[in-house]
């Protein structure tokens, strides 16, 4: 017999599986005989098939089965003990494919052990069909993972212990069973064995069908985590939910997760025998009818109907007959089932399961979408559910469930899936779609309109029937211990409405005082309404359930927890947050008629959201039961702020012994293992919620003392941890909440302590976000330096860990603003565009990169979009769709690219097309609508429509602009016919639908022999368009038949082009004045009346928008000013934004002017977003003329000697001088007008500058004062350059197409150069000197002939030595070696250097392509030995090719100070790296990260100079972890 210690071992896990009513799902129908697998599809291993060349007769085959084996009781007892033994294995192993194997022979054996005694006996044949499926899945599993070895799921082998050790318990009974035949058992004793075994095997098969269920979802998502980018998807979707109390896909046992067990409905009850006999009858005719075509069965009623019950029924007996494809239950317990972007991949697993045959196909297609990038919805249905199923063999239908759409989040997901089944349902004819839901409109208009649909007239609950017969056979099977005429009052009572008859049956049977519960069901009154029918029960169960009447607050603080949680929580989590005298678990128990109670470390769900509803109510229906929402949170968020004090610490892992070298969080192994196991489900749900819920409540004094007292003290701690868990987000949103609350509630006095504290909190996160989530560790280090030094918050943090502090020294420093700032972007952004409804704005920037933001927490909204196409400026085309539920953007390259606003994900793959394109949104679909040549063509690019090319009729009309009306019923298309001598503009009104011209107009261009973009502009109502001509028209045409009704001609002699803006509350429409742009011209959409000129702002208008209720405008002006005026008067009225903007220049307003976003010339790349509902105010004085606003510093030049650094202005272009040793500006002479170049010398004895008008001056270095000056004859001009010879003797100019050495000890200009006029086109004209041999004997330069020139100093040879280089001789830079005779290096575009010989010609010795194009200085070493350039090196000597130099430190040559202190330094992707030892070293603020690093980041050997916005210099020491790095 089996040991007994396993068998209590095992026992045990049983039960614990057993509590997750997994019995309901796999339930078999005993009235129904189970259809055996034919013996053509039936699976045989290899060692049980006939040999070749022998009968396969069945007789003879049993025969010789039975005299291969001649088993006995013993036998088949000592096989069970081997799978135990296999058992044991399993739960020491540490990977899956070695139990698994032994799993497959093992269970070759079993099969072949029952078959032997148990050959003629039909019950235990079907077993051992149902093993031989198990074994043919067990052997594909096994095949995929040696295909694709790694590290195995804990949860799959504890599965797959339960299903052997289930597996052994049948073998014991198959034992029992061969003793029961015993020829010496009487017959009686035979029979009562028989049929004891029948039932025993029935039971175990039904736990064993149960255990292979939870295996084979376990092995199925295991295998599916293998495949890349489905593993990165699961991952992506782990991090996001870290905030859960259990991991996504096992329990603390290694079960199934709670995550697949709510998506494929294993929580859900079945219907009772005998009810809903009505609504199956009919399901089942047309799954079984062929006359039922309909591919589609909807079955849509009010909510707690049973609709889930139904589904989850006919997905069971469906999974019995294996008829069953796949399902999934939408849910809102899940982040997973309220959306469908896991839907595929749930469904074509399940389908893999359910049909074996299938699984080589789902899996393949699995790997191949993994490799494509975005792949959309209607795609992945095809790919992974509709043709696997196409391909199945066999006769009849198999059917997919989709339970409870409506409980998906995204009205334009749900529209989405259901129009591609609808599309491709068709190709599959034996696939068949079982869906539930409400009869929510958006999925009613899909729906019945839809030929392929069925079942959308059938009705759950029946009000007019009062015998409610399904609620009466559930009652009677119930509630069979209570009498009749009791079973007919609650019958009565529930009006049809299962939810109320499933609650009193739960909570009479949990309840030991039934006669009291019937006593107040039977006094609810039959003709109340069923809310109220509700109500008292709800009332009753309370009361039922508060036995002692001193406990009433315990309880209730029990449930105000269950009731508030942002997401369900266990009995022991609420038990940690609560005191340790109140008993959860109990409270639980006694409520279970509404609660989903089970295991204490499980969640705990309300069972229907009428009783939240309920509790949350008012006092007159919850009568002493009601919940506070506000109180309830406060509580919770004092529970939660003292978890958090207790549990926060330093470096809460301590994943590093480092104080300064500190890792990235990928570095970190096993983060993921690390944060669950060190922190409690309670401590992770505070981290996440705890500011949410003090947001949530009415914010007394005593609380925000809390709050400001655990943000003083544990707020750098708890972002550790949060980055740590890959949750910041959570972070932001939660402050945003508590800050927008805080400023709500106190108005004027916002600027208290506790209300900075928290402001300060929320702009540390929203300024270094992408730091933090990169590294942890980066919180009390580089983030925590760039703080302001005065803050609350934050002087003490910084106090507190000086010893972690960067070694910086700067005199910048850090100011923040009320308002909140939006860093991310690297270049000067160009556009700002709210949403519809405010709550999202898209930044973009002259790089080409895209930011969505969430305006109300500032966080980032999905990763940002950097356009990689070519050129030096990016014009991305963004818009919103009309309820800004979508945007869309094209490049420069013309790729297509639609996503979500709530989470900035793609809707389709990007879509390259050619032509000119217009991504165009209206009210139920998104297309873009491309321009090629004289034709357009319209592509659908949410549901994959066939593009539809349109013909304009005119072949030589070459369309430039195309324009829609909100109707979607015109488009105006405007173009030329190519002829620059036309100067004309012709625009022509189009029907869309029929492509029917209707309208064309000619305008004549200004001055401009080519075609000129126009503002085309319809009305909300699309009754009217404005044509906006830039320089001189505004015409106002009529917009269904394009009659022309007004006509303004309005000259601009800077051919600037109008904007018109129509109100959409209002007949007016406004647009700027072209003659003055001062002013805005008011007037009446109907007929083009001029209704007013608003008039009062003193530099140009930027923007302008009319409010909500269409009778202000507000105008926003480059002279920092925010007006608004009446419309109707003209007159000015109260602002909405007091005060100065500050230097604005690009800027956005919302549509209820909530919002104002903008930006400055001193933070082009951040946004600044004021809330005007807050009572934001601007600057209290005018800062034009301050120069420190520009964003235009740069770096001119830096003296290696006494470390010092030339930064020039933005504003007018001088330039400062910068001590980078104690970061003081210095008091230095320098030219007032706009510097071009500064150098210094290589003795720190001499500074030089040029000026754009060609003035050289030249500086003492000690006392900062004139020493000369010279003069080159030219014009006016900001291009050139200057340097020092190597000793310092002489000074080479090139400006302006000229060039001049000047001896600076004699004076003298020197020969050498040849001159030529400046600006002449010819084609040796010089362009840029580069460099000074060391003995001062020769000169490199590039002209612009596309050659290189070394020229002797004080020759009259003109020529000199030349060789071609080729283009772009702007961007060529050169040095020489030391040993000047032999060699020259040249840097051509950042990416490619060339080493020339020097002798009686340039002769080319070697080539080197740099990975990317990465500007930089090119040095050698003192000896000539090394070259280096940037962060890379190479031996010059030794070798041609080139050798590369490695090592932890660089060659010993460049360690030295003075000119050859190279730097191997270098910034990417916001790092500064070090090229010795190859790593990471510091990350870079986000403000002050720069598209072109160029003019911003100089490095003098372990330093990196940055420039602030402000022109002020940061000087970061790394010597100091570079010191640490090469100790390791």
């Amino acid at each position: 017999m089996i040991n007994r210690a396993k068998k209590k071992h095992w026992v045990w896990i049983r039960r614990q599986l057993a509590d997750f009513s997994m019995k309901a799902i796999f339930k078999r129908n005993r009235n129904k005989k189970q259809k055996k697998i034919s013996e053509s599809s039936s699976y045989v291993p290899s060692e049980l098939q006939p040999v070749p060349g022998t009968s396969t007769n069945d007789d003879t085959t049993q025969q010789t089965l039975r005299a291969q084996s001649s088993k006995t009781y013993k036998d088949v007892s000592e096989l069970s003990e081997q799978f135990l033994g296999i058992v044991k294995e399993i739960s020491e192993a540490n990977d899956l494919l070695s139990p698994l194997k032994s799993a497959c022979a093992l269970m070759i054996r079993g099969i072949q052990t029952i078959r032997n005694v148990h050959q003629n006996r039909s019950n235990w044949m079907d077993l051992c069909d149902e093993l031989e499926g198990h074994l043919q899945q067990l052997e594909i599993h096994r095949s995929e993972l040696q295909e694709r070895p790694g590290d195995e799921s804990n949860s799959c082998l504890k599965a797959l212990g339960y299903y052997l050790s289930t597996t052994a318990d049948l073998i014991e009974i198959a034992a029992k069973a061969s003793e029961g035949d015993n020829k010496a058992l009487s017959s009686i004793k035979r029979a009562g064995m028989a049929q004891m075994e029948k039932g025993e095997l029935d039971r175990h098969r039904e736990r064993m069908e149960t255990a292979w269920q939870l295996y084979s979802i376990e092995m199925k998502r295991l295998i599916a985590l293998k495949v890349n980018d489905v593993g990165d998807q699961v991952e992506a979707y782990e991090k996001a939910d870290t905030t859960t109390m259990s991991a996504r896909n096992t329990d603390d046992d290694g079960t199934v997760g709670p995550e697949s067990k709510i998506a494929y409905g294993y929580r859900v009850d079945l219907c009772e025998e005998g009810t809903r006999i009505e609504i199956l009858d009919a399901m089942r005719n047309w799954a079984t009818n062929s006359e039922f075509t309909r591919q589609i069965f909807w079955l849509n009623d009010a909510a707690g109907t049973g609709k889930s019950t139904i589904a989850a029924t006919m997905a069971n007996e469906w999974s019995i007959d294996k008829r069953l494809a796949g399902r999934f239950f939408f849910s809102p317990n899940s982040r997973v089932t309220q959306t469908t972007k896991e839907f595929c991949l749930f469904v074509a697993n399940d389908i893999a399961r359910h049909q074996p045959s299938l699984a080589h196909t789902i899996y393949g297609e699995i790997k191949s979408i993994s490799s494509e990038q975005h792949v959309w919805f209607d795609v992945k249905l095809q790919r992974l559910i509709i043709d696997p199923v196409g391909k199945l063999e066999g006769d009849g239908y198999v059917f997919i469930v989709v339970d409870a759409l409506d409980n998906c989040v995204l009205s334009e997901e749900r529209v989405g899936l259901l129009n591609s089944f609808i599309r491709h349902l068709p190709s599959a004819p034996r696939l068949k779609l079982l869906l539930t839901s409400r009869p929510v409109q958006d999925i009613a208009d899909v729906l019945i309109s839809s030929p392929l649909v069925h079942g959308s007239d059938l009705q759950l609950l029946n009000i007019r029937n009062s015998h409610h017969p399904d609620v009466a056979l559930y009652v009677e099977k119930r509630l069979r211990s209570i009498s009749s005429d009791d079973r007919a009052m609650i019958i009565a009572r529930s009006g049809g409405l299962f939810l109320y008859a499933a609650t009193v049956c739960r909570m009479l049977e949990r309840t030991r005082h039934r006669t009291d519960i019937l006593k107040i069901i039977s006094d609810i009154g039959v003709n109340d309404k069923l809310e109220r029918r509700m109500d008292m029960l709800y009332l009753s169960i309370l009361k039922q359930a508060l036995i002692d009447r001193d406990a009433g607050d315990m309880m209730m603080s029990v449930l105000s927890m269950i009731i508030v949680a942002y997401q369900p929580l266990s009995s022991n989590t609420i038990g940690r947050f609560l005191p340790g005298n109140i008993y959860v678990e109990d409270f639980v128990q006694d409520l279970g008629s509404v609660l989903k109670d089970g295991h204490p470390d499980r969640p705990i769900k309300v069972l229907h959201p009428t009783f939240r509803e309920f509790i949350l109510s008012n006092e007159d229906r919850a009568n002493g039961f009601l919940l506070h929402s506000a109180q309830s949170a406060a509580e919770m968020a004092y529970a939660c702020i003292s978890t958090l004090e207790h549990m926060l610490e330093d470096d809460l892992f301590h994943p590093v012994k480092s104080s300064r070298l500190l890792p990235r969080n990928e570095d970190i192994k096993d983060v993921d293992r690390l944060v669950h196991k060190s922190t409690t489900a309670a401590e992770q749900y505070a981290s996440v919620f705890w500011a949410h819920h003090v947001a949530a409540s009415e914010i007394s004094q005593d609380l925000l003392s809390r709050v400001t007292t655990f943000l003083s003290r544990k707020y750098l701690n708890w972002v550790e941890f949060m980055s740590w868990r890959g949750s910041i987000g959570w972070c932001i949103e939660g402050l945003s909440r508590l800050r927008r609350t805080i400023t709500n509630l106190m108005g004027s006095s916002n600027n208290t302590q506790g209300s900075v504290i928290v402001r300060h909190a929320h702009q540390f996160l929203v300024q270094h976000q992408s730091m933090i989530i990169d590294s942890a560790l980066q919180t009390y280090c580089m983030a925590l330096f760039f703080t302001p030094p005065e803050s609350p918050l934050f002087a003490e943090y910084r106090e507190r860990y000086r010893d972690r502090q960067p070694d910086i020294i700067t005199s910048s420093s850090v100011e923040w603003e009320d308002h909140v700032v939006l860093g991310g972007h690297s270049e000067a952004i160009d556009q700002l565009i709210f949403s519809p409804d405010g709550s999202r704005l898209i930044s973009t920037d002259l790089n080409g990169r895209l930011q969505l933001w969430d305006t109300v927490t500032g966080g980032t909204v999905g990763k940002p979009f950097d356009d990689t196409s070519h050129g030096s400026y990016h014009d991305l085309r963004c818009t919103f769709s009309r309820i800004g539920d979508r945007f869309g953007f094209i490049t420069q390259r013309k790729e297509v690219h639609i996503r979500y606003s709530i989470n900035g994900e793609p809707i389709i793959p990007s879509t390259q097309l050619r032509g000119i394109c217009y991504p165009i949104f209206s009210s139920t679909v998104s297309f873009i609508l491309v321009a090629k040549g004289s034709s357009i063509l319209r592509r659908d690019v949410i549901y994959g429509r066939e593009a539809q090319l349109l013909g304009t009729g005119a072949d030589n009309f070459s369309v430039h602009q195309i324009f829609i009306s909100p109707n979607d019923k015109m488009i105006v298309c405007a173009g030329d016919f190519g002829d620059k001598h036309d100067e004309v503009n012709h625009a022509t009104l189009w029907e869309l639908d029929t492509f029917r011209p209707v309208a064309s107009y000619s305008i004549s261009r200004l001055s401009s022999s080519y075609y000129v973009d126009m503002n085309i502009v319809f009305s909300p109502d699309s009754s009217r368009f404005v044509i906006c001509q830039p320089g001189c028209t505004f015409l106002l045409c009529e917009g269904q038949t394009g009659k022309q009704i007004s006509l303004s001609q309005e000259f601009s002699s800077f051919g600037r082009i109008g904007t018109a803006i129509f109100c959409p509350y209002s007949q007016y429409f406004a647009y700027t004045d072209l003659s003055n742009s001062l002013s805005i011209i008011i007037r009446e959409q109907k007929s083009g009346r001029w209704i007013a000129t608003l008039k009062g702002h003193t530099q140009s208008i930027i923007h302008y928008s009319f409010s909500s209720d269409g009778r202000r405008l507000a105008s926003i002006s480059y002279d920092q000013t925010v007006r608004v005026w009446d419309i109707e008067t003209g007159a000015a009225s109260e602002t909405i934004f007091p005060g100065f903007t500050g230097d604005i220049r690009v800027c956005g307003l919302s549509f209820d002017w909530d919002q104002l976003a903008s930006t400055s010339a001193a933070n082009g790349h951040q946004v600044h977003l004021y809330s005007l509902k807050g009572g934001a105010v601007g600057r209290s004085d005018v800062e034009l003329d301050d120069i420190t606003i520009t964003s235009d510093h740069v770096i001119l030049g830096t003296a290696f000697v006494d470390a010092r650094i030339a930064v020039r202005s933005g504003l007018n272009g001088g330039a400062q001088l910068w001590d980078t040793a104690t970061g003081v500006q210095l008091e230095c002479v320098f030219p007032r007008e706009y510097v071009v170049d500064v150098a210094f010398s290589p003795n720190g004895k001499l500074i030089a500058a040029l000026t754009e008008t060609s003035d050289i001056w030249v500086l003492n270095a000690a006392t900062l004062k004139v020493s000369q000056s010279f003069e080159m004859t030219g014009v006016r001009h900001r291009g050139g350059g200057l340097f020092f010879s190597p000793d310092s003797d002489l000074l080479a100019v090139y400006h302006a197409g000229a060039a001049r050495i000047w001896n600076l000890r004699t004076q003298n200009r020197l020969a050498g150069i040849p001159r030529s006029s400046p600006y002449t086109n010819i084609e040796n004209e010089l362009i840029k000197l580069c460099t000074i041999s060391p003995d001062n004997a020769r000169i490199a330069g590039v002209d612009k002939g596309d050659k290189l020139h070394v020229w002797k100093i004080g020759s009259e040879n003109k020529a000199g030595l030349q060789t071609t280089i080729g283009r772009y001789y702007s961007q060529i830079s050169a040095k020489f070696s030391p040993m000047e005779q032999y060699l020259l290096a040249v840097v051509k575009l950042s990416s490619e250097i060339t080493l020339w010989r020097i002798g009686e010609e340039l002769q080319l010795l070697t080539k080197i392509t740099l990975p990317d194009s990465i500007p930089g200085r090119i040095s050698f070493s003192s000896d000539g030995t090394y070259m280096a350039y940037e962060s890379f090196c190479w031996d010059i000597v030794t070798a041609i090719p080139l050798l590369a130099y490695s090592g932890q430190s660089p060659p010993p040559f460049f360690n030295s100070t003075g000119l050859q202190a190279h730097s191997f330094l270098r910034y990417e992707d916001g790092w500064i790296y070090s090229a010795f030892p190859p790593r990471r070293l510091l990350p870079i603020p986000a403000e002050l990260q720069k598209s072109n690093f160029t003019n911003y980041w100089h490095t003098f050997h372990e330093q990196a100079i940055l420039i602030d916005s402000r022109g002020k210099p940061i000087v970061i020491d790394c010597s100091s972890v570079l010191a640490e790095a090469r100790q390791k």
